[in-house]
């Protein structure tokens, strides 16, 4: 679990670094598309803090106030990103829409700034593939959809950061009369941020809503149907809270068993479907079959 930790303080550090470099050399070059993307690593800095502060909460155990412990507050982080992607990406679309209708800005044409900030952003998006990558691995690997919020913010900066490369390299090409490159760019980034802060926040709005992880109880039917001494499966629920899933079963055994062996059965349930998934906690209730399902045929009535 340490690693997970590692990996998001690693985020906050880049984060800073990014912001800081952006912002020293936006100033130096007088770039405003360094300067802007700058002040957007800002938001990095923030995204990557409240995913540090996430994990941390969501690891601690269940309690007297919180039986099912603190899964859910990474799915409240992961909205809380979509929110901040989604607000970045109308900021982005407005600004982009008035340098569109405004007069053309005035490049930078001194040689010195233009490689600097050009050597700068291409730091920035080798930095940003790196985060993305290891993020989405680590969130696949613990199953943290904090951190798949953070790769995926770390992977719209990526886009980000080559429209204000893509429009640095216009600038120092063809001056003012591509002035415009950069903020056509954005606005294909603004519609890509959209789509995929709106599928983020659908995503955690499903796990805080407890909706059914898609299949799942489907799956789990069949598997203990599969169980030696289960009837029928009446009902299964499930929902998910940070990488555990809670699971309740109603089963039902021959009417004849005794007690002891119903529950046998039942701990027969949770050990096969534990071993499936060891993040599963599950629950199973047991209930007597119908006269005419839990006895032998011979023995049914007619």
């Amino acid at each position: 679990m340490a690693e997970k930790y590692r990996i998001a303080e690693a985020s906050i550090f880049a984060s800073i670094a990014m912001m800081l470099l952006k912002l020293i050399f936006g100033l130096l070059t007088g770039s405003l598309a360094l300067l802007s993307d700058g002040l957007h690593s800002a938001l990095d800095v923030t995204a990557a803090a409240i995913t540090w502060v996430a994990l941390h909460i969501s690891d601690r155990p269940a309690d007297a106030s919180h039986n099912y412990g603190h899964g859910k507050v990474e799915s409240l982080s992961a909205f809380g990103e979509s929110i901040l992607l989604l607000l970045t990406a109308f900021w982005i679309g407005w600004a982009a829409v008035n340098s569109l209708l405004g007069p053309p800005v005035r490049p930078d044409t001194r040689y010195w700034a233009s490689y600097c900030a050009m050597g700068v952003v291409a730091v920035a998006m080798l930095t940003d593939v790196w985060r993305s990558r290891l993020l989405t691995a680590a969130a696949k690997k613990y199953e943290s959809q904090a951190l798949r919020a953070d790769a995926l913010h770390f992977g719209v900066d990526f886009l980000i950061s080559s429209v204000v490369l893509a429009s640095l390299v216009a600038v120092r090409i063809g001056g003012t009369h591509w002035a415009h490159v950069d903020a056509v760019g954005a606005i294909f980034v603004a519609v890509v941020m959209v789509g995929a802060s709106l599928s983020l926040a659908r995503q955690s709005i499903d796990i805080l809503m407890d909706h059914s992880p898609a299949g799942l109880e489907a799956s789990l039917t069949a598997l203990m149907k599969a169980v030696p001494g289960v009837v029928e499966v009446r009902r299964v629920r499930a929902r998910q809270s940070g990488n555990r899933r809670f699971v309740d079963a109603t089963i039902t055994v021959d009417r004849q068993m005794s007690m002891e062996a119903g529950h046998q059965i039942a701990t027969s349930v949770e050990v096969a479907v534990e071993r499936e998934d060891s993040g599963m906690d599950i629950t199973v209730h047991v209930e007597p079959a119908a006269v005419a399902d839990g006895l032998p045929a011979s023995q049914s009535p007619t």
